[in-house]
């Protein structure tokens, strides 16, 4: 009679053994969903936060010329130390003067005279 009993009683034991393993998977997979979203949120605000920040970035416009306000704003100082830096010979800030302060500056020579430059602003 015990083993007659035997088969169901075991089917019905290992049916509700899966029923909760199912019920705990679910529920972790709920909160592990839960915690990616806040996580690939937290990185898209992060993203925007960027992407904003190189949208003011003159480097980030893909432009390989420069004119005055341009370059200062690339290169981080203000417009006076640029003229200066660019009329002064011993500075050899990679330049274009065209006729009065009409300047024009090659991205990739700045970029090259920023390794080697050795120039004090005041």
């Amino acid at each position: 009679m015990f083993k007659e009993k035997a088969l169901p009683v075991s089917i019905f034991c290992l049916a509700i053994s899966l029923l909760i393993s199912a019920l705990i998977i679910a529920g972790g997979m709920k909160r592990n969903g839960e915690y990616v979203s806040a996580g690939l949120s937290g990185t898209a605000q992060s993203l925007n936060y960027i992407g904003s920040n190189i949208a003011h970035n003159p480097a980030a416009d893909g432009k390989t010329v420069y004119d005055l306000d341009s370059a200062a704003s690339y290169l981080g100082i203000s417009k006076e130390s640029l003229i200066k830096l660019a009329d002064d010979p011993g500075s050899e800030i990679p330049c274009i003067k065209i006729s009065g302060n009409t300047y024009v500056f090659g991205k990739s020579a700045l970029d090259k005279w920023l390794e080697t430059a050795r120039v004090e602003i005041q």
